[in-house]
């Protein structure tokens, strides 16, 4: 008997839920957070973009698996779609509380990145760094950050970190955060307001007038998601900058609820039997396999937040960036992560 035909013997020993269970499991899906919890104005909202090697990412993440009656069904791929369709109603029931005059939304953001530094998996490095960003009320630059590319590492074992000081000797000096000001409000990588580069909005690096001029249809924002790709693969390109923009925290519920809408139209993904956890909150995983990884988003199981994406390397040794393989990285390894926690606040930004 084969893999395959073990699966549908699971199919078919499954009995069909009946329209009462399908009812209220979806009623829960989409039941809105407890009011109580709206109520209080600076509630952190999580969110993670990409991921790292479960071993060595600090407790970001903790994973886990979904069971049916007690058991791991092996291999299962649940509906996407649906799942998305789902996530999108509840984004759309759950507007975004918006910044109070003379308050600010913080955006902490946390990431972690898997450095190899030999040809074995015991031969890495986990690089640590962090940025926050301050946003006015009134949505305008400039925009206060600090940031630090690298605040701390970890090494995966003693001969790591020896090879570490010949081969990435910068992995032991951390480096204390600096203030900057910026002219794109995102998380990411924005043109100082004194330097010579004016803001350039796109799907990596949006404002919030960016945000507002796409489309809510889903049809055309994947149109818009899809176009002038860096490299022949529109679908690729559009799912990745899906992932890019819901990371940075800017985006507002209702056209996160077009971009899950919009997800659903690319081909190739998938919902694993996969809970990750993510400083206490559980996502669902749906993910679009590449050539030997798969990058993954991660929303709340119920509600339609966006909790995250990563990228998982899906077979050992996979290419680098040059396409030669990489013999330090294992199927199951997470490459990078980064978690952004924002909130409400009246502290201010520090000054420059």
């Amino acid at each position: 008997m084969t893999d395959l035909d073990l699966l549908k013997r699971f199919r078919e020993d499954t009995p069909a839920p009946t329209p009462e269970a399908l009812t209220a499991a979806r009623r829960q899906l989409l039941a809105p957070p407890p009011r109580a919890a709206r109520a209080f104005v600076g509630r952190p909202r999580v969110l993670l973009a990409g991921a790292m090697a479960l071993a060595l990412a600090g407790g970001f993440l903790v994973a886990d698996v979904v069971t049916r009656d007690g058991a791991t069904p092996a291999g299962t791929v649940a509906n996407a779609s649906t799942f998305l369709a789902d996530a999108a109603t509840a984004s759309n029931a759950d507007p975004d509380d918006p910044i109070p005059p003379g308050q600010f939304l913080e955006i902490s953001y946390r990431t972690a990145r898997l450095t190899p530094l030999g040809d074995k998996p015991s031969l890495r490095a986990t690089q640590y760094g962090e940025k926050t960003t301050w946003i006015a009320s009134d949505h305008k630059p400039p925009y206060v950050s600090t940031m630090s590319f690298m605040t701390r590492a970890e090494f995966a074992s003693p001969e790591a970190r020896e090879l570490a000081r010949t081969k990435a000797p910068y992995l032991f000096h951390p480096m204390e955060p600096s203030v900057s000001l910026n002219s794109c409000p995102t998380v990411g990588t924005g043109s100082t307001v004194r330097g010579s580069k004016p803001c350039e909005p796109s799907w990596d690096n949006p404002t919030y007038e960016f945000l507002a001029a796409q489309p809510r249809d889903p049809d055309l924002l994947l149109a818009a998601l899809r176009k002038n790709p860096p490299v022949p693969a529109p679908d690729v390109v559009a799912w990745r900058r899906i992932g890019s923009v819901l990371s940075t925290g800017l985006v507002p519920a209702d056209l996160r609820a077009a971009l899950y809408e919009a997800a659903r139209k690319i081909p190739g993904i998938k919902l694993l039997d996969e809970v990750v956890t993510v400083d206490g909150r559980r996502a669902r995983v749906i993910g679009r396999d590449g050539d030997g990884y798969r990058d993954d988003l991660l929303i709340a199981e119920t509600g339609g937040q966006f909790l995250g994406r990563r990228t998982v390397v899906t077979k050992d040794g996979p290419p680098d960036i040059n396409g030669d393989p990489e013999p330090s990285l294992q199927r199951g390894d997470i490459l990078y992560s980064a978690i952004a926690t924002t909130r409400i606040t009246s502290t201010p930004p520090p000054s420059k």
